[in-house]
């Protein structure tokens, strides 16, 4: 604000660090075998998030940006979740916040990891509203904290990556369904063929004061949560099975506020599918009372794989069709498929050696339909 003097001093992590557990699933669909919503992880994640950046500002925030998120393992219905947040990194206004979360397994008594996170947090000017800069700054002590740093580093170079290789996939060449297509032997169990367009669902949902944050906009939690409930929702339509788990959410950046009187309209169709998973573009746009079209606002993409009533992997007999006339379509599937390659190829990437689930999606062509999904 304008002749308000700006003082920055320093912080540690471990200041602002916390964490937040609880028992999840007594209000989130399930899946196969017991299987807690992914959507009610990410939402818990973010509360923590958030949590954690107001107390290193002392003030509010907003969530801005939520990098991958793969899930190591399952977590069932009515498991004791606990997640930790620290900030590792500041910027001008931003923080980024990792979220690490487990579970707690019963025959055990041991806390074991199923997913992480980075999350990028805004502080914001209470009056304004707008980007408030006079924040402290991270001062990184233990070797620990200083190795998670540069591992955001890294991040934000494979992010660059991804988004540069997003746009290379659109470069104005006129498609043809042929060269898209892939001609893999997993095609051959498809019994129904749809358009991209055949998949889409929309839905759309009030604002309410339940689901404000102190900012007075929606919590970032909750949109997520909707958004994985629409996705999943997609992917059962299409594959005509009740059983899904959702394996992973790709990059995804908040661009629109979103108001108690606003409506969010979100459109998830299903854009690839390989032999066991497929992937689900939600793209949320708000209706605002005195905006003449819908504003678009943010687009993530989720993975969700098929099973059987037992949790096992299921083949999908359902797969995608194109026509050299919808350009649209073709580009998006080439997209999505770029987006899997490039996943596959930067696995080593990540922040840990390759977990259960990357081995069931890099083993996504095997023929082991029998075998059970390594989880249950």
């Amino acid at each position: 604000m304008e002749g308000r003097e700006v003082v920055i001093h320093e912080k540690t992590p471990a200041e602002s660090a916390t964490f937040l557990a609880d028992i999840l699933g007594d209000r989130y669909t399930t899946t196969a075998g017991g299987m807690l919503s992914t959507g009610a992880i990410l939402d818990l994640m973010d509360v923590c998030a958030g949590r954690v950046a107001w107390m290193h500002v002392g003030g509010m925030v907003a969530t801005v940006s939520f990098d991958k998120v793969e899930l190591f393992a399952p977590v069932s219905h009515m498991d004791l979740v606990r997640v930790e947040a620290r900030v590792v990194e500041t910027g001008s206004s931003s923080m980024t916040v990792y979220c690490s979360c487990y579970k707690h397994d019963i025959q055990t008594r041991q806390f074991i990891k199923t997913t992480e996170s980075f999350i990028v947090m805004v502080a914001l000017d209470p009056e304004t509203r707008r980007p408030n800069k006079n924040i402290p700054r991270i001062r990184l002590e233990t070797q620990s904290d200083k190795e998670i740093a540069l591992l955001v580093a890294e991040r934000k170079k494979l992010n660059r990556l991804w988004m540069n290789m997003q746009k290379e996939s659109n470069d104005g060449t006129p498609l043809k369904a042929k060269d898209v297509e892939e001609a893999s032997t997993f095609m051959s169990t498809r019994r129904e063929l749809l358009t991209i367009p055949e998949t889409k669902v929309v839905i759309r949902k009030q604002s309410m004061p339940r689901n404000l944050n102190h900012s007075q906009t929606l919590f970032g939690g909750d949109i997520l949560l909707w958004m994985e409930q629409a996705a999943v929702y997609a992917g059962k339509r299409f594959t005509q099975n009740e059983h899904m788990l959702t394996l992973t959410m790709n990059r995804l950046s908040f661009t629109q506020p979103i108001f108690v009187e606003d409506v969010i309209e979100m459109h998830a169709r299903v854009v690839y599918v390989r032999k066991y998973i497929l992937e689900v573009e939600v793209t949320c746009f708000v209706d605002r009372q005195k905006a003449i079209k819908l504003v678009p606002s943010h687009t993530g993409y989720f993975t969700l794989l098929n099973l059987d009533p037992l949790g096992m992997k299921r083949p999908i007999c359902t797969g995608l069709k194109f026509s050299d006339d919808d350009q649209e379509s073709l580009l998006t599937y080439k997209k999505a498929k770029d987006r899997f390659l490039f996943e596959q190829k930067h696995m080593m990437a990540q922040a840990q050696a390759p977990s259960e689930l990357n081995r069931v999606l890099s083993a996504a062509d095997e023929a082991d339909a029998g075998q059970k999904f390594a989880f249950h």
